[in-house]
């Protein structure tokens, strides 16, 4: 009854997502299907993922990896590749019906956007199966710092937030107040996109920097947002790893800065930074100096 459930709901929700994507499943006995990303660059087409049919006999986690990254069928332009070229299963294990799936370092590569719709594709495909509730997928060499303790579930895309986020969200962005070592903030009010996560643009406007005149900008040039997301009022940043190139006094208040603009908003009540997918209050200490000989 769970299964059938949730297949409903999400029938319901890619429905919603867009008219023009055909492919979303509207009844239960039309058998397993391939989710993947829609092409943005199709007009015509405003959803975010689409489906075509499984073609396949076995009816298995492994089998249906296999299929994904095998790409959809050539049979129109809507739907595209899932991961990079060269993305591999490295290993899956099923347990406590959560199934973990390990791929290969090129799918490391994907960020932003791009990320969460391919773990939500792989997700919304394995939980077909009667066996799998959730999915947690982990990326060899980087990018494992939140799949490493977060379990996807199907029911998490009806509720990500995207549906009902405001045109408009207002928060305080923290600058250093020039002159000194102390922080000030402007407020500034952000008008979001469809689907758009509000602390990721908020943390994009941080970093483009301040419009008040006696404000300076903290963050370092060309740093980027890897993923960002908020979870039970903790609001976790993956950063790159420009931030390392700052002093530890300059890193310690940018970090703060970042921290004290993403609490300013109203869903988040923590703030957590991660540099290339690790805590930054472990990286960049200076190394015990050697005794001498």
């Amino acid at each position: 009854m769970r299964k059938k459930a949730a297949r409903l709901l999400l029938g319901i929700f890619l429905l919603s997502l867009a008219a023009g994507c055909a492919a979303a499943p509207q009844e239960e006995d039309q058998g397993l299907k391939l989710w993947f990303p829609v092409n943005p660059a199709l007009d015509k087409v405003s959803a975010a993922v689409g489906t075509c049919a499984y073609q396949g006999r076995e009816q298995s986690i492994p089998a249906l990896l296999s299929a994904l990254l095998a790409g959809p069928a050539v049979d129109g332009p809507e739907l595209t590749p899932l991961a990079p070229a060269g993305t591999r299963v490295l290993s899956w294990s099923l347990e406590d019906r959560v199934a973990n799936v390990e791929l290969s370092a090129a799918y490391a590569r994907l960020v932003g956007v791009d990320l969460t719709l391919a773990d939500y594709c792989i997700t919304l495909t394995l939980a077909q199966l009667e066996s799998v509730d959730g999915v947690r997928i982990t990326a060899n060499g980087g990018g494992q710092s939140y799949r490493d303790r977060r379990v996807l579930y199907p029911e998490d895309v009806l509720f990500s937030g995207a549906e009902e986020a405001p045109a408009e969200v207002t928060a305080a962005l923290y600058f250093r107040r020039e002159g000194g070592n102390t922080l000030g903030y402007e407020l500034r009010k952000l008008r979001l996109t469809e689907g758009s996560v509000p602390a990721k643009a908020v943390l994009a406007a941080l970093i483009a920097g301040p419009e008040e005149e006696g404000l300076v900008s903290l963050l370092p040039a060309g740093l980027s947002v890897h993923s960002v997301w908020v979870e039970d009022g903790v609001c976790t940043a993956d950063l790159s790893e420009q931030l390392l190139d700052l002093s530890e006094e300059e890193r310690a208040l940018a970090i703060r800065s970042i921290e004290e603009t993403l609490r300013s908003l109203e869903s988040v009540d923590q703030a957590q930074i991660l540099i290339e997918g690790k805590p930054a209050a472990e990286l960049g200490k200076p190394p015990s100096s050697a005794p001498p000989p």
